[in-house]
């Protein structure tokens, strides 16, 4: 422990059941929210209706909500390479022995292959 108990202890013994039990204590009950509000956030409090939307604005929060929704859906999602691009300016495409423009001839999951196969072409292997 970090520092001594009042009588003088400094290490706790314990069972695998006792340890066990003081876990368990430690884990939220299911569906239970672990976020709690106090002071004017709190469910009671008698400001929180000024402070919190309520359900005009909410419906227009809604809407708003629902367009941004939208438009998430049309937003492309970025494969690994562009991310690999993107964070640490590396080309994956880029042959380190020619230069050239590789292109995914085969795509392996794992488990499908025993073998480390090479699933990239260099432009001058790959003619098409």
């Amino acid at each position: 422990m970090k520092r001594p108990l009042p009588d003088g202890a400094t290490h706790l013994l314990f069972t695998g059941l006792e340890l066990l039990r003081r876990v368990a204590s430690l884990v939220p009950p299911p569906r239970a929210n672990l976020t709690r509000f106090h002071g004017v956030f709190a469910p009671g409090a008698k400001l929180r209706p000024f402070l919190v939307p309520q359900a005009e604005e909410a419906r227009a929060g809604s809407e708003a909500a629902a367009r941004k929704e939208r438009m998430k859906e049309r937003t492309p999602r970025v494969d690994w390479a562009g991310l690999l691009k993107r964070t640490f300016d590396l080309d994956v495409f880029t042959c380190p022995w020619c230069g050239g423009r590789r292109r995914v001839l085969a795509y392996v999951k794992a488990g499908e292959c025993e073998r480390d196969w090479s699933t990239w072409a260099c432009p001058r292997q790959v003619r098409g």
